[in-house]
Formats: structure tokens, C-alpha cells, sequence
């Protein structure tokens, strides 16, 4: 469920019953109609606990660094606030949801290099045709080209974690400034040996590429993401599935204040604005079974 801002909150239920592994005890937030084999996209959890990828069909430039603010457990096991701070590319802007589409499909490709130690290592190595099969999109130059913007603004984009990136090796909560992506190049750029690169070439950050390697990984509903038309849903599914697993419980609720500092969101003072705003993205995951149902509420 979520909350809302000053007098609101917004409130989801959800299916649990029918949950039959640990992978499901992690996506208990999915409907007991789901299907069982539903494919399955393992994903590195930091960039959405931070709220990285904001919903948007638009190139979001000239917008200011994106401050988010999470509850986490200290050391002692108290709830105390961690905050993050994303700095986008002066030319290429925020990342989006968009960019979470690819982010996402390069996760599945990630699996599929693992080594026969189950290890990745870099350069990641993909082409953009692989890449664009996941998505279902045609091999047409300008979706080629859209991948090669997204690896420069997942290259340049900036992250400043204060306690908030958990380093899973390290076990440990992160105080510093991190890159997604330490270096990319496109395919048709010119390696360092001096060749033409055929394929694209990825060299994760050092905090990724362990995090990765350590399992500190989500595994989300790749078939009902897919499904997704709206950006604000799209951003929301991953967020409520560790909700969802977090809170232990049927139901989830959240503050429509920090809703709107994670999505990156303008927040509306009228209840009937924020149901205009992000209802029907709510409702569309109701209809593909992975909510059961939602409402908003005044705080106390």
C-alpha cells in the first residue's frame, strides 16, 4: 500500500496465498492466479530502492539533481533515514523508465554470461540486436542508436549515496559518490587497441559488479512488466515488491510525500489529484494480477 501526502495515503493489498519457493516468498506480492513460470528478470536492487530510473516518456534534461530520502535498519537495528542524491548528465539528463526497459533487458543478458563459476566479469559484452529481442523491439537504426544514448547516460549519471547503496561483499551501507556503468562503448566506436567494437562493451562499477556477483539481486515479474504501458507503474513494480517482502504482510502503505521524492513525481495537495495522478497505474497492475486491490487514506 502507499501513503499519501499531507492527508492522504495510499494503501495496496495483495495476493500471498499459492506461494510455493523462496523465489515466490519474495514476490508475494503477486496474485495467487499468477503463473508459476512466469519469466523472471533478476535485477541489482540498489538503483530502485534510490528511486534511479524516473517515470517519464520524456528526455528529462535540465532537470536538477534528484534527492531521495529511504528509511533504513542501522548496525543497532534502528530505523534511521539514508539519503541519495542523482546527478544527471548535463547533455543526456535523468535517467528514466525508458532506461530502466534496457536496464533491465541487460540484466537478462547478464545471466546469460554468468561463467561456469557463476561469476561475471567485465567488459560486459552484448549486442544490441540480443538486446533489442528482449525488448521486442525492431532492429530499426534508430532503436540501435537509442542504445547507445542510454549506455552514455548510464555511464555519466552520478550517484551520491549517504548510507543508502549497500554494499553486499562489504555488508555495509555506502557513504560515496558511484557510476553505474564505469566505462561503455558502443558498438561501432573505436576500441583502445584500435579497432572498430562489433559489439558493445559495458565495464560495470566495482559496487555493481559485486553486488551482482554476491546475489544482492530482485527477482521481478519480467512477463508483467512487460505488459506495462504507463511509466509511474513501471517504476512502481520493482518498488513494491520489496515493499511487498520487506513489510512481511498482505498489504503495504507509504507516505505519498516520500512516493513523490522516490518516483521523482509532482505532489498534489487534493486527494483527487493524486488519484488522477497515479491511479490508473494502479489499476493496471490490478488488472494483470499483481496487485489486489489499492486505496488512499488520510494520515493521522
Amino acid at each position: 500500500m502507499f501513503l499519501s501526502p499531507l492527508p492522504a495515503c495510499v494503501k495496496i493489498a495483495v495476493h500471498t496465498s499459492g506461494m510455493r519457493d523462496s523465489l515466490s516468498k519474495q514476490q508475494s506480492l503477486f496474485s495467487q492466479q499468477q503463473d508459476q513460470k512466469a519469466e523472471v528478470v533478476r535485477v541489482e536492487k540498489n538503483l530502485n530502492t534510490i528511486g534511479f530510473f524516473t517515470p517519464s516518456s520524456k528526455k528529462l534534461v535540465g532537470i536538477p539533481a534528484k534527492k531521495v530520502t529511504i528509511k533504513i535498519r542501522s548496525s543497532t537495528g534502528q530505523r534511521v533515514d539514508a539519503h541519495a542524491t542523482i546527478f544527471p548528465a548535463a547533455e543526456f539528463g535523468l535517467p528514466t523508465t525508458a532506461d530502466q526497459d534496457k536496464y533491465f533487458a541487460f540484466q537478462k543478458l547478464i545471466e546469460r554470461l554468468r561463467g561456469t563459476d557463476g561469476m561475471i566479469n567485465n567488459p560486459v559484452r552484448f549486442t544490441s540486436a540480443a538486446m533489442l529481442e528482449i525488448l521486442g523491439m525492431t532492429q530499426g537504426g534508430k532503436n540501435y542508436q537509442e542504445i547507445s544514448i542510454w549506455l552514455r547516460r548510464m555511464t555519466f549519471t552520478g550517484i551520491e549515496s549517504e548510507g543508502v547503496v549497500f554494499l553486499a561483499g562489504k555488508k555495509k551501507y555506502a557513504r560515496d559518490m558511484f557510476h553505474v556503468f564505469h566505462r561503455s562503448v558502443a558498438v561501432g566506436e573505436v576500441l583502445e587497441d584500435g579497432t572498430v567494437a562489433q559489439e558493445n562493451y559495458v565495464w560495470l562499477s566495482d559496487w555493481q559488479l559485486d553486488n551482482l556477483n554476491n546475489r544482492h539481486t530482485l527477482p521481478l515479474n519480467y512477463d508483467v512488466y512487460r505488459t506495462l504501458q504507463l511509466h509511474i507503474g513501471k517504476a512502481l513494480l520493482p518498488l513494491l515488491q520489496l515493499w511487498f517482502y520487506a513489510s512481511r504482510e498482505q498489504y503495504t502503505e507509504k507516505r505519498y510525500t516520500q512516493l513523490c521524492s522516490l518516483l521523482g513525481i509532482q505532489q498534489y495537495q487534493a486527494v483527487s489529484r493524486i488519484r488522477q495522478q497515479i491511479g490508473p497505474s494502479l489499476d493496471e497492475l490490478k488488472r494483470q494480477s499483481f496487485l489486489a486491490n489499492w486505496e488512499i487514506d488520510e494520515t493521522a
